[in-house]
């Protein structure tokens, strides 16, 4: 039986997890409590629960806004760049982790220094190149900048695959194996966890990339939701209610793909070398 003091501590514990909880969900209830309120009632009061839901906000956000067009067009971005950098950085970081060939650190130091240069460096060269190949207002433009990879990814795989006995790669050899099998049959499934912490973490940060879209498009054909969200502002005035319905339906697939992938996303961060 817990004494006394322990169990007002474990209370008093437990209430400030809830807390902490509280705080940092709050901003996600508020707009899916808003998301179903009317104009008035939006402005009318502080209020978490709305007098009548109204569903119609999620319906109009799809027809007058043109939501439903960039949330595709977010998928398929998002979808075809994670794709591009999860194969780009396996490959690059098996071969940094386990060939050996003359100058492989300093070229792996050197193409980790590229994650010191700001991404503001870059933007200019890389929309112009973007301009002279005629990919503005393109799905090209859009993914082929950010998919071959990148200096986090191939190291963040390479820590991992470093810890891979080198048994059996070897076993692997004497059976005929080449680089390609090798990396395709042996390499990959060793390396889930990694694999899947690489691809969510660029999920996220295609889902949500504003600047490169905000550059690279101007009309509503290859639009993403970043940049359709912030053409709500472009209305005299806001509907705050619509506005917080395509805002959940951007938030929602980004929280169910986190909650599927936790598992494999901590143990990522555990045995790759973020932690060593």
């Amino acid at each position: 039986m817990k004494k006394p003091l322990h169990l007002v501590g474990e209370v008093c514990f437990y209430l400030i997890i809830f807390a902490i909880l509280f705080v940092y969900l709050f901003p996600l209830i508020w707009q899916f409590s808003t998301s179903l309120k009317t104009m008035d009632e939006v402005f009318r009061g502080f209020s978490l629960i709305p007098n009548k839901p109204i569903w119609e906000n999620y319906t109009i956000s799809l027809r007058d806004f043109n939501v439903g067009r960039y949330l595709l067009n977010t998928i398929l971005v998002a979808g075809l760049i994670t794709v591009g950098q999860v194969l780009s950085c396996s490959m690059a970081g098996y071969a940094f982790a386990k060939l050996r060939f003359p100058g492989r650190d300093f070229i792996f130091f050197l193409y980790l220094g590229t994650m010191m240069i700001p991404a503001t460096v870059t933007l200019i060269p890389t929309y112009v190149i973007v301009l002279e190949l005629g990919w503005v207002d393109s799905l090209a433009g859009l993914v082929i900048p950010f998919f071959f990879g990148n200096a986090f990814g191939t190291f963040l795989i390479r820590q991992f695959l470093q810890g891979v006995p080198r048994d059996l790669e070897e076993a692997a050899e004497i059976d005929g194996a080449g680089y390609f099998v090798i990396w395709s049959r042996v390499m990959l499934p060793m390396a889930k966890p990694a694999l899947a912490t690489l691809a969510v973490m660029t999920l996220v940060q295609q889902w949500n990339s504003l600047v490169w879209p905000l550059i690279v498009t101007q009309a509503d054909t290859w639009k993403v939701l970043s940049v359709g969200l912030a053409a709500f502002r472009l209305f005299r005035t806001i509907q705050w209610n619509t506005m917080m319905a395509a805002v959940v339906m951007a938030t929602l697939p980004m929280i169910v793909i986190l909650f599927l992938a936790q598992r494999f996303f901590i143990q990522g961060i555990q045995f790759s070398g973020l932690n060593r």
